[in-house]
């Protein structure tokens, strides 16, 4: 009898053990899920979430990860550019084409740098591969209106120049 009951009380610890782990892998499937939701949700607001924005001294390019100031000191050029003239359908693979397709018609701005705020390696861990310019040292923008950016960002470039000019000027005298 008393082996029944050592038997008995040994076996409460699987059965319970058995319902916890089921209870565990339920969880862990919950978690998951909750996981999956939040990265889709952070995609779906982080697109509306990213902007550049010409500044006094500095253009700002904001992403949901990664703040960038470029200081216009690095900017050698801007140009505009068709998005598929600087990434050609026809050289990319078909999940390329397939994601890339709603920009092929679009004209993006083409900052040339002299280099990068950052390390390369660092900002490819952040932006996607078309926001770097296949051929040369710098970054490809995709903006609403174009025209409009690109009148902005000089006009921010102008002032800024103007202003480096008068304080080299005024040191020297």
């Amino acid at each position: 009898m008393r082996g029944a009951r050592l038997l008995g009380l040994g076996g409460w610890p699987g059965y319970w053990g058995s319902h916890l782990i089921a209870y565990q892998d339920d969880l862990w499937l919950l978690a998951g899920a909750g996981v999956s939701l939040g990265f889709a949700l952070l995609a779906f607001v982080g697109r509306s979430a990213a902007y550049v924005q010409p500044r006094r001294d500095h253009l700002r390019l904001v992403t949901p990860f990664l703040r960038l100031h470029i200081s216009y000191r690095r900017l050698l050029s801007t140009h505009p550019s068709g998005f598929s003239e600087l990434f050609p359908p026809e050289k990319a693979s078909w999940a390329q084409r397939r994601l890339l397709a709603p920009f092929y018609g679009q004209t993006a701005v083409v900052l040339e740098l002299s280099h990068y705020p950052l390390p390369l390696v660092f900002l490819r861990l952040f932006l996607a591969p078309q926001m770097f310019a296949p051929h040369t040292t710098g970054l490809v923008l995709l903006v609403p209106d174009w025209l409009t950016f690109s009148t902005e960002l000089d006009s921010f470039v102008g002032a800024w120049q103007q202003l480096q000019k008068r304080h080299t000027s005024g040191r020297a005298r």
